[in-house]
């Protein structure tokens, strides 16, 4: 249970309007009760806070992950409104896991149905361009008006993640033996989506006795590490299991391997 004092609806609606009255992009007309009619970009729109507020009042330690799920939403509204080319934005693409309630979030608030592929562990692979700030989904509108498919979609946004990973994508190095781990912590939004490059991945496969394990508690963390002394293994599987609870972004405890290639969802023996 989390300590977090619960705000008020009203108090919940202070915060937010506080947050995007601080965006330079984002203009608050006027807000009442849990409403607000703002500009974002070049559009106007109202927007209810009651379904942000029901998930804050699930987990009020998540007021900062629950506003910035505020602000994604809001700009993925606006984004690419006025692109109308693939091409203008192709290298900016790129695939991103997300908990698959994220759909009943969209469905809820009567959005339109992001571009998504399910993978493991109650995950999806979502679509998303990279904006200086955040992120904005694709959704389905975006595929029809750039007249492109869902798989040209996603072979540009694993061909990105890819090449930003051997670009951009340092990693921490720690330990011998089963007492190693490698962690990816850039925070560039997508350390846990690099669970998606099994080759990258298995280029350590040789460095861990026993198997290797892969977790990804939270969108801005990988670590794998090896099953091979039994207190070591549970001492970092627990750890997974509490920051996919309690860090922000959360995803999951499941723990994953390398099978022939492939990433598999590791089963506990």
């Amino acid at each position: 249970m989390s300590d977090t004092p619960l705000l008020s609806p009203a108090g919940f609606a202070e915060a937010m309007e506080a947050l995007l009255r601080a965006q330079a992009d984002i203009e608050v007309f006027e807000r009442e009760g849990t409403t607000m009619r703002l500009r974002v970009g070049e559009s106007t729109i109202t927007v209810s806070l009651d379904n942000f507020y029901t998930a804050y009042s699930q987990q009020p330690a998540q007021l900062a992950a629950v506003g910035e799920t505020l602000l994604q939403a809001l700009r993925n509204y606006n984004s690419a409104r006025t692109i109308t080319s693939f091409d203008e934005l192709r290298e900016r693409v790129y695939p991103m896991l997300k908990p698959i309630t994220l759909l009943v979030q969209v469905r809820e608030r009567k959005l339109p149905m992001i571009v998504y592929r399910p993978f493991l562990a109650d995950l999806i692979i979502a679509y998303v361009i990279d904006e200086p700030s955040s992120v904005a989904y694709i959704n389905e509108h975006h595929l029809e008006r750039w007249q492109i498919g869902e798989h040209e979609l996603h072979a540009q946004a694993m061909e990105n993640l890819r090449r930003r990973t051997e670009e951009q994508g340092s990693y921490t190095v720690t330990g011998e033996g089963p007492q190693r781990l490698i962690i990816f912590n850039t925070r560039d939004g997508f350390d846990a989506t690099r669970l998606l490059l099994p080759a990258l991945l298995d280029r350590w496969r040789t460095e861990f006795p026993g198997r290797m394990v892969i977790g990804i508690p939270n969108r801005d963390f990988l670590v794998i590490f090896s099953d091979e002394d039994e207190a070591i293994f549970t001492s970092v599987a627990h750890q997974i299991q509490r920051d996919a609870a309690e860090r922000p972004y959360g995803l999951t405890d499941q723990l994953f391997t390398l099978e022939q290639g492939q990433v598999r969802e590791y089963a506990w023996e």
